[in-house]
C-alpha cells in the first residue's frame, strides 16, 4: 500500500510538471490538445512513433532481461497515446545452473496494454517524458534441464498465471535527428499478486512443489529505447 501511495504521488508530480513546462514554451502560451474555437487558424499537430527497447530488471530477485516496444500517436508534440508491451526471462544470472539442478527455475512471460505519455519540452535537444503503462500479462515457471526426465515432466506441467500491471516511468530523451530519438529510462513494474507453482522430481524421484512469491514481478526496470517517427 505504501508503494502505491508513493507511485501515485510521483504520477501526480509528473502531470503537474508537464503542465507547468508547457507554460514556458514559445509565446508563453499553453499548448492545448484541442485549440480554442476563437482561433480557427491554429491546428493541432499530429505525429506518431514506433520504438523498441532493451533493458535490465529483476524477476523473483534474479537478474533478468526485458525487451519491449511501443506504438503511439502524438498530439501537439506534448502527449502520446498508444500501446506498449514487453517480454522478460529471468535466466541471465550465471550463478544459477538451470541445466543441472532441477530445483532451480526461471520465470518467463510478458505484458502489455495502454500507453499514456506526457512529454515535457519536446523541442529541446534533451527533455523528459513520463510513460505510463496500464494493462495485463502472463507468466510461467520453467527449467532448462534437457538431460533427464525432469525436463520432460516440466514439458507437460506448465503453471501459468495472469496479472494486472501498472508501470509508471520517466525517460530522458535525446533528439538525435528529426525522425529519431534515443531515451534512457527507468520505470517501476507493479503487478497484482501472482499464484504460480513450479514442480520437479528430486534425486529420490519424489515430486517437489515450489510456490513462487506472489510479488515476484515487482521491480524497477532500466532500459534504453530507440524511437522512430514524426515528433
Amino acid at each position: 500500500m505504501k508503494t502505491i501511495k508513493i507511485l501515485s504521488l510521483l504520477l501526480a508530480l509528473a502531470v503537474v510538471t508537464s503542465l507547468n513546462a508547457q507554460d514556458t514554451d514559445s509565446n508563453d502560451q499553453m499548448k492545448l490538445l484541442f485549440p480554442k474555437k476563437d482561433n480557427p487558424n491554429k491546428k493541432m499537430a499530429n505525429g506518431g512513433y514506433g520504438s523498441f527497447s532493451v533493458g535490465y530488471t529483476q524477476i523473483n530477485d534474479q537478474a533478468a532481461m526485458i525487451i519491449g516496444g511501443r506504438a503511439a500517436w502524438i498530439a501537439d508534440h506534448h502527449f502520446a497515446l498508444g500501446i506498449a508491451g514487453a517480454g522478460f526471462f529471468s535466466s541471465i544470472d550465471n550463478s544459477y545452473n538451470y541445466y543441472e539442478n532441477p530445483s532451480e527455475y526461471y520465470l518467463a512471460g510478458g505484458y502489455g496494454g495502454l500507453l499514456i505519455e506526457p512529454i515535457v519540452a519536446p523541442n529541446y535537444p534533451v527533455h523528459v517524458s513520463f510513460p505510463i503503462l496500464i494493462g495485463g500479462g502472463g507468466v510461467t515457471a520453467a527449467n532448462w534441464n534437457y538431460s533427464n526426465y525432469n525436463y520432460n515432466y516440466n514439458q507437460y506441467y506448465y503453471n501459468v498465471d495472469g496479472y494486472f500491471v501498472f508501470e509508471p516511468g520517466v525517460d530522458v530523451e535525446f533528439n538525435v535527428v528529426k525522425f529519431f530519438r534515443v531515451a534512457l529510462g527507468v520505470s517501476y513494474r507493479l503487478t497484482s499478486d501472482i499464484y504460480l507453482q513450479y514442480k520437479y522430481f528430486d534425486d529420490n524421484n519424489v515430486e517437489q512443489v515450489v510456490n513462487v512469491p506472489t510479488d515476484a514481478l515487482n521491480s524497477f526496470n532500466y532500459n534504453i529505447t530507440f524511437k522512430f517517427g514524426w515528433f
